[in-house]
């Protein structure tokens, strides 16, 4: 039987392989791998290396490991019982397999859970304000209806016309007989007239009118009783107030007889920090916050409406500002 460095050599040469290829494909030293072929063992670092070693040769020629190895060790009269160094390393890589590394949060992971933290605290920061805003505005809108149905109450119901009683009992259906001493006493009016006429010197130009007619009892006629129509209302000078914010303020403004307007004026926000309101009759301002606004009434400063947070409304008319 050939022994275990010819078993090598034969091997290797019946697939004309060189020991340089080996070496290239093992990363084992030629000398290492002459040192197996010609059985100089003390050649060889010893122990664990040179099972790998065997290994690694073996493999590259074909043969089988196992039965390699242990013909190495009969050759080499090595005990069994040593470690080998592919059975080694497959064990330390079990092992570093098995291992789990304690979880341990990265930078980009800090900053990611800060940014979300920061992102639901903003979103509830935003929901609460809206949510109070919302409020504000329905319960503005419902004063403001409250106050529109009172305001425009009276206004709807028709008014009657003044009722002219007839002084002239003949308008009023009187019988004719009791018209009669009034004609006569009328013409009895009517002659002295003349008489008195006739008696003064006649200009060319001039000409007397006739006395009003009185009944009975000395009463003017009813052309003479009806009052005179009343003139029509004198237009009043038109109710102007301007508002500007100078902190965020919840206005609600009634102009005469139309809707409710109601906004938020914002002194950060150039098109909603001021606004201006013209009216015939009345303007009624209810503010939010009267510290955070300045208001003018036709064109004069009001002064101080309220306290910060304070709800307040106030009337501007013609005739001056009520505040309720």
């Amino acid at each position: 039987m050939a022994s275990f460095g010819q078993n090598l050599r034969q091997a290797r040469e019946a697939r004309k392989i060189t020991l340089q290829e080996i070496a290239d494909t093992t990363k084992i030293g030629t000398r290492a791998l002459q040192a197996l072929e010609d059985e100089r063992f003390d050649l060889l670092p010893g122990g664990i290396f040179n099972k790998g070693f065997v290994r690694a040769y073996a493999r590259s020629v074909g043969l089988d490991e196992e039965k390699t190895i242990a013909a190495y060790l009969e050759a080499a009269k090595v005990a069994p019982s040593e470690t080998d160094m592919d059975v080694l390393a497959s064990q330390v890589t079990a092992a570093r397999a098995e291992k789990r590394e304690p979880w341990s949060p990265n930078a980009a992971t800090l900053a990611g859970v800060v940014a979300i933290l920061v992102a639901l605290g903003l979103g509830s920061l935003w929901l609460r304000e809206h949510r109070k805003e919302a409020r504000e505005q329905a319960e503005s809108q419902s004063h403001a209806q409250s106050a529109a149905v009172t305001t425009t109450a009276p206004a709807s119901i028709p008014q009657a016309p003044p009722t002219v009683v007839p002084s002239d009992p003949n308008a009023a259906g009187t019988p004719v007989a009791n018209a009669t001493p009034n004609a006569a006493e009328q013409n009895a009016t009517q002659n002295a007239t003349q008489n008195a006429a006739s008696n003064v010197p006649t200009a060319p130009t001039a000409s007397l009118s006739p006395a009003p007619k009185t009944n009975a009892v000395g009463t003017p006629p009813v052309g003479a009783l009806s009052p005179p129509r009343s003139a029509e209302k004198q237009g009043t000078a038109p109710v102007e107030v301007s508002i500007s914010a100078t902190a965020r303020s919840w206005i609600s403004v009634l102009s005469d007889d139309k809707p409710a307007e109601t906004l938020t004026l914002d002194p950060d926000k150039p098109e909603s920090s001021s606004r201006s309101f013209k009216a015939k009759d009345r303007v009624r301002l209810t503010v939010g916050n009267p510290a955070g606004v300045s208001v003018t009434y036709n064109g004069k400063p009001t002064g101080k409406l309220g306290a910060a947070g304070q709800r307040v409304t106030i009337t501007f008319t013609p005739e001056g500002m009520q505040k309720q």
